[in-house]
């Protein structure tokens, strides 16, 4: 499978908190990756920006900034700080943020993602409540205040897992080389929120933080029952 990658610029800035542990230290250093539908071009690899700190699966935040409140059970969204007339387009596809990370290379807490998409139908304010319309009401669960939007062309899926000591080695002193599996099971990410075949092209290694290690990108491949999915990362210092 071709696979194109790059380093993180953010992680370069914190090299020397690998460098200054011993193996095991660092191993903890790679906690989690995600696995998503963004990053494509065509169904082949791209060239990886280093600038990212998330992968694209997970969305893009609007331009003008601002909060969100999406709730569950109703079809209007609330905006705080926002743009809406700016930034979002009828048919777009939006959803909540994570909440904010301390760490300012993060794009966001761990865990405290959101998975459910909403296609918009009007957009009758730039702010204020109510200013965005759904097509149905919001399927998923009532945000915390202060997250972000976050907008894509259709309602992309995205896989997280926990990685194990086992899927980080280190294979090489001269140059330094960390090898990293992501795995995902058979019996896992087999559908996505319109419950069709999830349809991967990038995987995104973090840290515990949520800062983004690194980034890859590869051919398209279908996520299907039975099928289990093997991306594997060299990262060369």
């Amino acid at each position: 499978m071709a696979v194109s990658g790059v380093v993180s610029n953010n992680w370069r800035t914190i090299l020397a908190r690998v460098y200054s542990r011993d193996v095991t230290q660092s191993q903890e250093e790679f906690t989690f990756f995600k696995i998503g539908e963004g990053g494509e071009s065509g169904g082949t690899p791209i060239t990886p920006d280093a600038a990212f700190i998330d992968v694209q699966g997970e969305g893009a935040a609007l331009a003008s900034g601002g909060t969100v409140q999406f709730t569950n059970g109703s079809a209007f969204v609330d905006g705080t700080g926002t743009n809406f007339v700016a930034d979002l387009s009828v048919g777009e596809w939006i959803k909540p943020g994570p909440e904010v990370s301390s760490n300012p290379y993060s794009a966001g807490v761990p865990g405290t993602e959101y998975d459910w998409w909403g296609e918009v139908k009007t957009i009758h304010a730039a702010s204020g409540v109510g200013a965005v319309e759904l097509q149905s009401v919001y399927a998923g669960v009532t945000n915390p205040a202060g997250r972000a939007c976050h907008k894509a062309s259709e309602p992309l899926y995205v896989f997280r897992k926990t990685l194990t000591v086992g899927d980080v080695l280190f294979n090489s002193v001269l140059p330094a080389i960390t090898e990293i599996t992501c795995s995902v099971a058979s019996g896992e990410a087999n559908a996505d929120q319109q419950s069709n075949t999830p349809e991967f092209y990038e995987v995104g290694i973090f840290d515990n933080d949520g800062v983004m290690v690194g980034y890859l990108t590869f051919d398209k491949q279908e996520k299907i029952v039975g099928v289990q999915l093997v991306t594997i990362g060299d990262l060369v210092f």
